[in-house]
C-alpha cells in the first residue's frame, strides 16, 4: 500500500483529503466523511472499520482476498474436507463433490476466540522463539570460531618450533658427521704422506750418493753401487706401485635432498554437527469449530492409465508429485536415463537426461525442489521444481537407491541396510546400519517419526536412531507411501496387489489387486491432496491413476 496517508476513495476523485479510518475488509483509508458514509450503509455494516489515529498511517495486510488461481475472483469460501480458502471458480472446478464447504462468513466465525488463532499465535511465538536462539547460537558460534582462531594459531606456532628444533637437530648432526669423516680421512691420508715421504728420503739419498761417487770414486765403487740401486729401484718401484694402488681420491659432497619438500604443518578439519537449537513445527489442529476430522481412504476405483509420451522407452521406477502439481517420473532404461515430467499429473511437459541412471524420487515438502537417486555414481541429485532443472549433485559414498524427505532431513538408503541422514542442503549428518539387505525404497512418517523401509521379501518399521519398532515379510520388492493418517501402503510385485497396513504393524488389508488390473506394481504415491493414487504397473510399463473413495 501507498505509504501517503491520503483517503483512497477521495484520491479516485482527484481529492487530496487526509485518511482518519482505515476499513480492513475494503483494504482501504477512508477520510472522516468517507468513514461516516462507509458505515451508515448497510452494504458494510459489517465491516470493521479502526481509527488510523491509534494504530498509524502504514497499514501492511499480507492476507489476500483474491483467488491465486482466479485473479478477478475474491476468496469467499472454506472447503473443510481440503481445509482450504477458496472463490466460487475454484468450488465449480475443484469441489463439486465436496459435502463441507462454507461461506467465509460462518468459517470465520468466532476466529478470535478459535483454537486455530491460538495455536497461529502459538507458532508465530514459537517461530519467534527459535529464530532468536538460532541467532545467538550463530553468534555464539561466530565468537567460537574467532577463539578457536587464535588457539589453533598458537598451535600452529608450536607445531612450526618443533620443525624447527628438528631442522637445528638435523643440522648439528649433520655437521657432526662431517667432522668425524674429516678427521678419518686426515688419517689416513697422512698415513700415506708418511710412507711416501719415506720412500722419497732413501731414494734422494741414493741420487746423492751415486752423484757423489761419480764425481770424486772410483770405477768399482761406482759399478757396485749401480748394481746395488738396480735392486734399490726396482724394490722402490714396487713399493710406489703399491702405494699408488692403495691411494684414493677422497671428496666430501653434501646430498641437499632436493626432492623433499614439507608440504604441510598438520591439516584443517571442520566438525561439523547438527544445531543444538532444536526446532519442530507444531502441528496446526485446524481447529476451527466448522472442520470435521480428515476422512479415511476406504477404497479406490480406477480412473485412467497416464498417455505416457509417445518417446518414452518404458522402463519406469518411481514416481512422486510436486507441490505445484507436477507428476515426476524416473526411468532407468539404458536409452532413456531420464526424469519424465508431466503437468498436472496427466500432461507430458519436459524431461530431465541423466549422465548415470536414476532410481528413486521424492519431493522435499514447502519447497520447490526435489531429489533424486544415481545408485551407479553413488550420488544424489536435487532438481529445481519450477524451472525443472538439474541443481546440485552430492556424493552420498555407497550405491543408494531409495529416498524420502522430511522438512528437515533427508534420508537415503541402499546397499547393505545402510541408511544416511543428510539435511536439506545435501550435507551428511550420520548414518545407521540396518541388517545386510539392500533398501530399495524408503518413506518417513513425519508423525511417528519412524521410517518404512523396503528391502526383497522385507517390510521395515525404523526408528531414525536405526532401532527396529517391527519387521514384516512382505512379497518381493515395490514401492511404499503413507497416507493422511500415515497407514501404509505397499505393492506386492510378486503377488500383483497393493496392501495398506496400520502405523503399529497390526492390521493389514489388501486395497486393490488383479480384478483392478493390478500386474507387478513397482513406485506409487498419492497426490497432494490424497484423491489419487499413481502405480507404476504392468511390469515398469505404465502408469495407472485411481481415484480414492
Amino acid at each position: 500500500m501507498a505509504a501517503a496517508s491520503f483517503c483512497d476513495p477521495c484520491s479516485e476523485a482527484n481529492k487530496s483529503l487526509t485518511a482518519t479510518k482505515y476499513c480492513s475488509d475494503c483494504e482501504e483509508r477512508l477520510c472522516t466523511d468517507c468513514g461516516e458514509s462507509h458505515c451508515r450503509s448497510k452494504a458494510f455494516k459489517t465491516h470493521h472499520v479502526i481509527d488510523l489515529s491509534a494504530i498509524g498511517s502504514n497499514i501492511l495486510i499480507s492476507a489476500k482476498k483474491n483467488c491465486n488461481d482466479h485473479s478477478e475472483m475474491i476468496l469467499d469460501y472454506y472447503c473443510t474436507d481440503h481445509e482450504i480458502v477458496c472463490c466460487r471458480a475454484c468450488i465449480s472446478n475443484e469441489h463439486r463433490l465436496c459435502q463441507n464447504v462454507l461461506p467465509l462468513e460462518l468459517a470465520s466465525k468466532d476466529v478470535r476466540k478459535s483454537a486455530l488463532f491460538n495455536d497461529v499465535m502459538e507458532d508465530i511465538t514459537h517461530l519467534i522463539t527459535t529464530l532468536n536462539a538460532l541467532d545467538n547460537n550463530r553468534q555464539s558460534n561466530l565468537q567460537s570460531i574467532e577463539k578457536t582462531k587464535s588457539t589453533i594459531t598458537k598451535q600452529i606456532r608450536a607445531v612450526k618450533s618443533k620443525f624447527l628444533k628438528q631442522i637445528d637437530d638435523l643440522e648439528r648432526e649433520l655437521t657432526t658427521s662431517l667432522s668425524s669423516l674429516q678427521r678419518k680421512h686426515e688419517m689416513e691420508i697422512n698415513k700415506e704422506k708418511q710412507e711416501i715421504s719415506q720412500v722419497l728420503v732413501n731414494v734422494i739419498e741414493n741420487k746423492n750418493e751415486m752423484n757423489f761417487l761419480r764425481d770424486h770414486g772410483s770405477k768399482n765403487q761406482l759399478f757396485i753401487f749401480l748394481r746395488q740401486q738396480v735392486t734399490n729401484i726396482h724394490s722402490a718401484e714396487a713399493k710406489i706401485q703399491q702405494m699408488v694402488s692403495n691411494s684414493q681420491e677422497i671428496d666430501i659432497i653434501f646430498d641437499d635432498k632436493k626432492d623433499v619438500k614439507l608440504e604441510s604443518l598438520g591439516s584443517l578439519l571442520e566438525y561439523v554437527q547438527p544445531c543444538k537449537v532444536q526446532f519442530k513445527p507444531k502441528k496446526f489442529q485446524q481447529a476451527q469449530i466448522m472442520a470435521k476430522p480428515m476422512k479415511n481412504i476406504l477404497g479406490f476405483e480406477k480412473d485412467t492409465v497416464l498417455k505416457l509420451n509417445t518417446n518414452v522407452v518404458k522402463n519406469l521406477l518411481s514416481v512422486s508429485v510436486t507441490d505445484n502439481n507436477k507428476l515426476l517420473i524416473t526411468s532407468t532404461s539404458s536409452s532413456a536415463l531420464k526424469l519424465y515430467v508431466y503437468r498436472d499429473c496427466k500432461e507430458y511437459e519436459t524431461e530431465i537426461i541423466f549422465s548415470s541412471a536414476p532410481y528413486c524420487v521424492d519431493v522435499i515438502p514447502g519447497t520447490d525442489r526435489a531429489v533424486i537417486t544415481l545408485p551407479n555414481a553413488k550420488s544424489i541429485q536435487f532438481i529445481n521444481t519450477t524451472t525443472m532443472t538439474k541443481g546440485d549433485n552430492v556424493k552420498v559414498g555407497f550405491t543408494c537407491h531409495g529416498i524420502t524427505a522430511g522438512r528437515e532431513m533427508i534420508y537415503v538408503g541402499g546397499k547393505s541396510g545402510t541408511i544416511k541422514t543428510l539435511d536439506t542442503n545435501g550435507t551428511i549428518l550420520k548414518s545407521i546400519h540396518h541388517g545386510s539387505n539392500c533398501i530399495y525404497f524408503i518413506a518417513y512418517d513425519d508423525i511417528h517419526d519412524h521410517l518404512i523401509v523396503r528391502c526383497v521379501g522385507k517390510l521395515l518399521c525404523v526408528k531414525l536412531d536405526g532401532t527396529l519398532v517391527y519387521s514384516k515379510d512382505v512379497s518381493g520388492v515395490a514401492d511404499v507411501t503413507l497416507d493422511r493418517q500415515r497407514n501404509i501402503y505397499f505393492g506386492g510385485f510378486e503377488t500383483n496387489n497393493i496392501q495398506r497396513m496400520s502405523t503399529d504393524g497390526e492390521n493389514c488389508e489388501e486395497m486393490l489387486n488383479k480384478d483392478n488390473d493390478i500386474d507387478n506394481p513397482y513406485g506409487m504415491c498419492f497426490n497432494n491432496d490424497f484423491t489419487k493414487l499413481f502405480v507404476i504397473n504392468n511390469l515398469h510399463q505404465s502408469v495407472s491413476v485411481f481415484k480414492c473413495k
